[in-house]
């Protein structure tokens, strides 16, 4: 899994109604500029359905489309040179945590925010909780801070 993200600009870690725990690795970055067209593709190949439904084309932020990832239970991994955003759904399983620990190890010199539990709240769409890279921890060991943190955090 090291040196995926130089070639990726977003994965995703699959949730319990499609691929419990899968890693998809989406969006070349020689084919992609912005993460909001990489996104709106990954649900058209996906979810063509959904992406049709909502008028994915006419989406104009990333948190539009991550909000109905997170919703079927998918995590969300932006990733950007220098940094990278995590998006949290409210439940996630074993599976996926597993994933996302493989995930985060394999980058562990980038640094990662996370985004828990997008909402929509006066129409925006904003995260119950943020939590903001620490610059002292690996990875792994900011996870494991936020997991142990989050006791309403479900696993399925």
């Amino acid at each position: 899994m090291t040196g995926n993200f130089d070639k990726y600009k977003m994965a995703v870690i699959c949730g319990p109604d499609d691929e419990d725990g899968l890693i998809r690795f989406f969006g070349e970055v020689d084919e992609y500029r912005y993460h909001l067209e990489c996104l709106k593709d990954y649900l058209y190949t996906y979810y063509n359905d959904l992406a049709k439904q909502i008028g994915a084309d006419d989406l104009r932020n990333n948190e539009e489309i991550i909000i109905y990832l997170n919703a079927m239970g998918n995590i969300v991994y932006l990733h950007s040179p220098g940094y990278g955003l995590l998006f949290i759904p409210k439940e996630v399983t074993e599976k996926q945590i597993e994933s996302l620990y493989k995930m985060a190890s394999s980058f562990s010199k980038t640094p990662i925010y996370i985004d828990y539990y997008l909402t929509r709240k006066h129409g925006k769409i904003l995260a119950q909780e943020i939590v903001d890279y620490d610059d002292g921890l690996e990875n792994t060991e900011v996870l494991d801070r936020f997991l142990n943190s989050k006791p309403y955090i479900r696993k399925r």
